[in-house]
């Protein structure tokens, strides 16, 4: 594919979801009652893209439980305000929701992102205090491209070697679980790099950096409890339900979960929306997950 083919398949996939995201969230209000939002707060240098929101509750105890977002968006699209609505649903709930931005392809290649999300997983840990926030409960969820990452992230997190191919440092913030959403899982191997996605994904970094890149040959029996969820529409399918086996034969703790079904069936990321009665009981079910693994 050349540059300029690159760049056009990046704009369609960009209009194409802005198209569906903007006509899920019409009318959705951006304040609710209950939650406190701030806006805009900086973690790193870039000043568009190293900018975060912070959803609280403003009536449950401190510190708060904090769920720490990855978006999702083939790596080249999505930003907080695309998430704001979920996020403020999840303070409803009682969590402190991190909602960030991250440099998004093809200004950024692998693993810039990923380097954005540790660089803000650090704000949380500097900040937990200033901001109320309870570092002994931290959840790291994400969708689609997101999810992958939130995956990898957590690879991160349970295995220092695979650490040590990025040179990230352990916070002092306690992760309980993880959430992936429709992840796209073992993203070199279901055919997933091509169009948009290889402006992320370079040729060169796959060649260079595939270790980095397929986390799950790091992915050992201290991994994160796992909630997996997919749909029965999802393009994706596949990825969740190849994690579900895969994480299956390593005994590690985890949840699958596919909704919908032949007469009312569910896409991509379908959960992201606030106004679907399935999409609630997803979120429904996670919660129960997350309450779970809490630390009392």
């Amino acid at each position: 594919m050349t540059e300029k083919d690159l760049k056009q398949a990046i704009i369609e996939l960009r209009t194409a979801f802005k198209t569906n995201d903007d006509a899920r969230d019409a009318g959705l209000p951006r304040e609710v009652a209950g939650v406190e939002r701030l806006d805009d707060l900086s973690y790193g240098p870039d000043p568009k893209w190293h900018l975060l929101d912070l959803y609280r509750p403003t009536d449950a105890p401190r510190p708060l439980p904090v769920i720490i977002n990855i978006h999702g968006g083939g790596w080249c699209y999505g930003t907080k305000e695309t998430y704001q609505f979920y996020g403020l649903n999840w303070a409803q709930r009682g969590f402190a929701f991190v909602n960030p931005n991250y440099r998004l392809a093809p200004d950024a290649v692998f693993p810039d992102e990923l380097d954005d999300v540790d660089r803000y997983i650090h704000w949380v840990a500097d900040h937990a205090d200033e901001y109320g926030l309870d570092r002994n409960n931290v959840f790291l969820l994400g969708d689609s491209a997101g999810g992958q990452m939130a995956e990898q992230y957590a690879a991160i997190l349970t295995n220092p070697d695979y650490r040590d191919l990025f040179g990230y440092q352990l916070t002092d913030l306690h992760f309980r679980a993880v959430v992936l959403n429709s992840a796209a899982a073992f993203p070199l191997d279901e055919g997933m790099v091509t169009g948009a996605v290889a402006a992320y994904f370079t040729p060169e970094a796959i060649q260079k950096q595939r270790d980095q890149i397929e986390a799950e040959r790091y992915i050992q029996a201290n991994y994160l409890p796992t909630f997996i969820c997919t749909a029965t529409e999802d393009f994706i399918r596949n990825n969740s339900a190849k994690l579900d086996g895969f994480l299956t034969a390593k005994g590690i703790e985890h949840v699958f979960k596919m909704y919908g079904d032949e007469k009312h069936p569910r896409g991509h990321v379908f959960l992201v929306s606030q106004k679907d009665d399935i999409a609630k009981q997803a979120t429904d079910d996670e919660m129960v997950f997350l309450n779970a693994h809490l630390s009392k």
